[in-house]
C-alpha cells in the first residue's frame, strides 16, 4: 500500500474549565473511548533491553538495573490489570522513566505518564503532584468542543493506520492548558508535549483490507466518527503501552497571542468589557495582580485633529478631565509623552510634581507608579496613549517598559483599526445618506454622520437625517463651453455612418459576384436609400436607427454568407475588422471628436483644480464642477461654510477676481491646445455674477446642493439659460470663442467688474475693447446685461 503523508491539526477555539483531569475527560466526551486500552510497560522495557549494549555509560547502567530487577518483577513484562502493582513498585517505575524524567526535572517540571487514551496519570512528577494535591486547581483546555470529542478517536485511528496500513499521518494533539489557582488572579499557560513511542496497536482480529481511496475519504472527513469507526472497528484493535507528557510554561507567549487575538476583534478597545479583559491579560503578563490599564484616542499635534470623536476614552482620568491634552494641561506628563513621542516612566508618583493637577489626580485614583506610552500611526503621528498603573511605588520600572514595548505595536494596530472603523462608519453614512462632498463642507456632513452613527448604536433602525444647509452664501458660476459642439458632433456622426454604409455597399457588391443570394440585392437597395438620406443631413434619431439597421438587418446576412461560403469569408472578415470591437460599427470621426472634447475637458478641469487649490487658501469655499461639452462649475462662499475663521466681503472680491484670471488661463490653455487636437475646437467662457446672498441646501433625493427657497430659485433659472443668451436686436450669441462674457443683474456688480477688467487690461490679460451689452428676453428671464472681453492669447 502506498505511503500517504498527512497532517491533522486541531485549532484552538473555545475554553472549557474543569477542576481535575477526570472531570475534563468526562466533559469533553473522551472517557467513553471505543477501543480497548491497557497499561503496559513492555514497549519501555524492550527499549531498555536494547540499551544494554549502549555506548553511553548512564544508559547502560540503567538498562542493567532494569533487567536485574525484572527477575523479581516479571509481572511488568505483560499488560497491567491491577494499577496497585504500579503503586507498590513505585521505585521501579521511576527507574523505567528515569531517562524521561530526570531527578532535576522531577522537582521542577510538570509532567506525568498515563495509559494510552486514559488521561488519568499513574505517575506524576513531584512538581505536578504538589500542584494537583492542592485541590485548588482549575484546568482550561483551549480547544473547539467538537474537535475535542473526536480527538481521541481520530488519534487512535491514525495510530492504527500508521502502524498497520503504511500511512504517515501526523496528528497534532497538543493543547494549551491554562492553570489558575483559586483565590489568585494569576493564570499560567502550558503547552503539553507527549511521547507516545511506547504505544503498540495489537490486532484482535485479522486486518481488514482498506483501499487508499477509503483512507483519503477518512482524512477528508475528520469529524465523521462513524466513517472512521466503520473502517477501523473498535473490537478489532487494542492499545497497549504508556504515554509520557511534560508541560512547558508558555505564559508570556500565550498571553501575547491572546492579547493580539483580542485586539483584532471588533470594538476591541471601545467596549468597557473588552478593556477589562485586556487588563486581566496584562496583569498576568506583568505579574502584577492589581495592575490597571488605560487607553485613549487623541490627535497630536492639534493640526491633525479630526472633525469627530473616536469614542475611545478609557484613560485613568477620563471622569475628571474632558481632555488630557488641552491648554489647562499644557506641559503635563501626557503632553510630554506626545511632544517627545517617547515612553514616560514615573516609578514613584508621590515624588513627582508639575504645575498641573494631573499627578495629584492620578494619586487620588490609587496610582503610585505609572508608565505612559504614545500610540502612533504609520506616519509616526500620535493617535492615542496607553497607560499601565500600579498601586505601589517602583512596581513599574524600566524592566516593565521592556515588556510593554512588545505589546505597544498591537495596541497601535488596534487603535488605528478602531479609528478606521469609526471613520468607515461615518464614511458609509456619508455615502448612504449624503454623497461624496467637497472637503470645505465635509466637517458639516461629518457632524451629521457622527450623530446618526451614535443613534444607530442605540437603535439600528434609526433613519432620521438632519438637513444640511448653509445660509447667507454668495454664488459664483462659470462655464467654458465648446463652441459649435452640437454641429461638430453631428458632422462626425454623419461621416462615420456614411463610411460604414459605403463599406457595406462595396462589400455586398463583391459578395454578389461570388454567390447567388437574392436577398443581397434587396439589402443593397436599402443601403443606397439610407446613404442618400444621411447625405442630406441627420436628425436626432438617425444614429440609433442606422446602427439598429446594420446590426439587425445587414450583419446577420454577412455572417450567414461567411459561414456558408468560404470564398467570401476573407472580404467579410476584413469588413468586421474595420468596425469598433466594442460598439460594432465604424467609430472614426466620432472618436476623433470625442477624444478632442475629452482632452479639452481634461485641460480645463486640471486648470480649474490647480487654481482652486490656491483659492481655497484664500478662504475655504464650496466648489463643484460638471463636465459636458466643456466644463461648468459652482462656487459658494460665506460665513456659514466656515468651520472656523471669519468671512468678509474682501474674500468675495478676491474670489471674483481670481475667477476672472482663472477663466483667462483656461482660454489661453485651450487655444494653445488646438495644435494637438485631431478636431480643432475652441471654447467660449461665461461668468454669471449674482450679488445677493443665497441659502443652499443638500437635496437628499438628488445627493447634491441646490439653492433653497422660492426667491433664490431665480438664480438657478438664470444660470441654466444664459449660455443660449442672444444680444438684444442682433441675433448674435453672447458666448463667442476666445472671449469671456460676464452676465450681471445690477449696476453695482457692473461697476465692481469694470474695475477688475481695467486692472486686467493694464496687465495685458485682455484687449482694450470692453463691450457693454443688453441681452434679449429669454423665457422667464429679462433685463439681463453683460460685459464681454477678448482674451489676449499671444503672451
Amino acid at each position: 500500500m502506498m505511503n500517504n503523508e498527512a497532517t491533522i491539526k486541531f485549532l484552538d477555539k473555545e475554553s472549557h474549565s474543569f477542576s481535575n483531569v477526570g472531570e475534563t475527560m468526562q466533559q469533553l466526551g473522551m472517557n467513553k473511548f471505543p477501543y480497548a486500552t491497557k497499561l503496559s510497560f513492555v514497549p519501555l522495557i524492550n527499549y531498555w533491553k536494547e540499551r544494554l549494549e549502549s555506548p553511553h555509560i548512564d544508559e547502560k547502567i540503567i538498562a542493567q538495573e532494569v533487567v536485574s530487577r525484572l527477575k523479581n518483577l516479571s509481572k511488568f513484562e505483560k499488560t497491567i490489570e491491577d494499577i496497585s502493582l504500579v503503586k507498590e513498585n513505585n521505585n521501579f517505575v521511576e527507574l523505567l522513566l528515569s531517562s524521561f524524567f530526570s531527578s532535576v526535572q522531577r522537582e521542577r517540571n510538570l509532567g506525568g505518564a498515563h495509559q494510552p487514551f486514559v488521561m488519568t496519570p499513574f505517575y506524576k512528577t513531584p512538581a505536578m503532584w504538589n500542584l494537583l494535591k492542592s485541590g485548588k486547581l482549575n484546568i482550561c483546555f483551549d480547544v473547539e468542543k467538537k474537535i475535542a470529542k473526536t480527538l481521541g478517536i481520530i488519534s487512535a485511528c491514525s495510530f492504527i493506520l500508521n502502524r498497520h496500513y503504511g500511512q504517515n499521518i501526523d496528528v497534532d494533539v497538543s493543547f494549551i492548558y491554562s492553570i489558575e489557582i483559586k483565590g489568585s488572579a494569576q493564570v499560567r499557560y502550558y503547552r503539553v508535549d507527549e511521547i507516545n513511542d511506547f504505544v503498540e496497536v495489537v490486532p484482535l482480529k485479522p486486518l481488514r483490507k482498506i483501499s487508499q481511496n477509503q483512507i483519503n475519504q477518512m482524512l477528508s472527513n475528520i469529524y465523521n466518527e462513524k466513517l472512521w469507526l466503520e473502517l477501523l472497528p473498535p473490537d478489532h484493535f487494542e492499545f497497549q503501552g504508556l504515554v509520557m507528557n511534560q508541560l512547558f510554561d508558555v505564559t508570556e507567549k500565550e498571553i501575547l497571542s491572546r492579547i493580539k487575538y483580542k485586539l483584532l476583534q471588533k470594538d476591541a478597545i471601545i467596549k468597557p468589557q473588552n478593556i477589562l479583559a485586556l487588563e486581566k491579560d496584562l496583569k498576568t503578563y506583568f505579574n502584577i495582580p492589581k495592575l490597571k490599564m488605560g487607553i485613549t484616542a487623541i490627535d497630536y499635534p492639534a493640526g491633525f485633529t479630526v472633525a469627530h470623536k473616536y469614542k475611545i476614552r478609557h484613560d485613568f482620568l477620563a471622569k475628571k478631565h474632558d481632555s488630557l491634552i488641552n491648554e489647562k494641561n499644557k506641559g503635563s506628563i501626557y503632553e510630554k509623552v506626545c511632544k517627545w513621542n517617547e515612553i514616560l516612566i514615573i516609578e514613584d508618583l508621590t515624588k513627582y510634581e508639575d504645575h498641573t493637577s494631573l499627578p495629584k489626580d492620578l494619586l487620588q485614583e490609587g496610582f503610585k507608579s505609572i508608565i505612559i506610552s504614545p500610540l502612533v500611526n504609520e506616519d509616526n503621528h500620535v493617535i492615542g496613549l496607553l497607560e499601565i498603573g500600579a498601586p505601589n511605588p517602583f512596581q513599574l520600572t524600566s524592566f516593565e517598559e521592556i515588556k510593554l514595548k512588545a505589546v505597544i505595536p498591537l495596541f497601535c494596530m488596534s487603535l488605528l483599526r478602531s479609528r478606521e472603523e469609526v471613520d468607515n462608519k461615518i464614511e458609509a453614512i456619508l455615502r448612504e445618506e449624503y454623497t461624496a462632498m467637497h472637503p470645505s463642507v465635509e466637517w458639516k456632513f461629518v457632524e451629521g454622520a457622527f450623530k446618526i452613527m451614535e443613534q444607530r448604536e442605540i437603535d439600528p433602525d434609526y433613519s432620521e437625517v438632519d438637513d444640511i444647509s448653509f445660509k447667507e452664501v454668495y454664488p459664483l458660476y462659470g462655464q467654458a463651453d465648446i463652441v459649435g459642439s452640437s454641429n461638430q458632433r453631428n458632422q462626425s456622426i454623419q461621416t462615420d455612418l456614411l463610411i460604414n454604409l459605403d463599406y457595406v455597399k462595396v462589400l455586398l457588391k463583391n459578395v454578389q459576384k461570388n454567390i447567388q443570394f437574392p436577398l443581397l440585392d434587396y439589402k443593397l437597395l436599402q443601403i443606397e436609400k439610407n446613404i442618400k438620406s444621411i447625405q442630406t443631413g441627420i436628425s436626432s434619431d438617425d444614429e440609433s436607427r442606422m446602427i439598429e439597421f446594420l446590426e439587425k438587418e445587414i450583419h446577420p446576412v454577412l455572417k450567414s454568407a461567411k459561414n456558408r461560403h468560404p470564398d467570401v469569408r476573407t472580404r467579410i472578415n476584413s469588413y468586421f475588422n474595420k468596425l469598433d470591437p466594442t460598439l460594432g460599427f465604424v467609430y472614426q470621426d466620432r472618436k476623433l471628436y470625442e477624444n478632442s472634447v475629452a482632452k479639452i475637458n481634461e485641460t480645463i478641469s486640471l486648470c480649474l483644480q490647480e487654481s482652486e487649490k490656491r483659492a481655497q487658501k484664500m478662504i475655504p469655499h464650496y466648489f463643484s464642477e460638471y463636465k459636458t461639452d466643456g466644463v461648468e462649475y459652482d462656487i459658494y462662499v460665506g460665513q456659514s461654510l466656515l468651520e472656523k475663521g471669519k468671512f468678509n466681503t474682501l474674500h468675495l472680491q478676491n474670489l471674483r477676481l481670481w475667477q476672472l484670471i482663472t477663466m483667462i488661463e483656461i482660454t489661453r490653455k485651450v487655444e494653445a491646445l488646438k495644435s494637438e487636437l485631431a478636431v480643432p475646437l475652441s471654447t467660449a467662457q461665461l461668468i454669471f455674477v449674482y450679488g445677493n446672498a443665497l441659502t443652499i441646501r443638500f437635496r437628499m433625493d438628488e445627493k447634491r446642493f441646490d439653492v433653497d427657497g422660492a426667491y433664490n430659485v431665480r438664480y438657478e433659472i438664470i444660470k441654466k439659460r444664459i449660455d443660449k443668451a442672444i444680444i438684444e436686436n442682433t441675433g448674435e450669441r453672447l458666448t463667442v470663442k476666445g472671449k469671456i462674457a460676464i452676465v450681471y443683474t445690477s449696476e453695482k456688480d457692473k461697476i465692481e467688474y469694470l474695475e477688475y477688467l481695467n486692472y486686467l487690461k493694464e496687465k495685458k490679460y485682455i484687449t482694450d475693447d470692453i463691450e457693454d451689452l443688453a441681452l434679449a428676453k429669454m423665457q422667464g428671464v429679462e433685463g439681463l446685461k453683460a460685459l464681454r472681453v477678448t482674451v489676449v492669447v499671444d503672451f
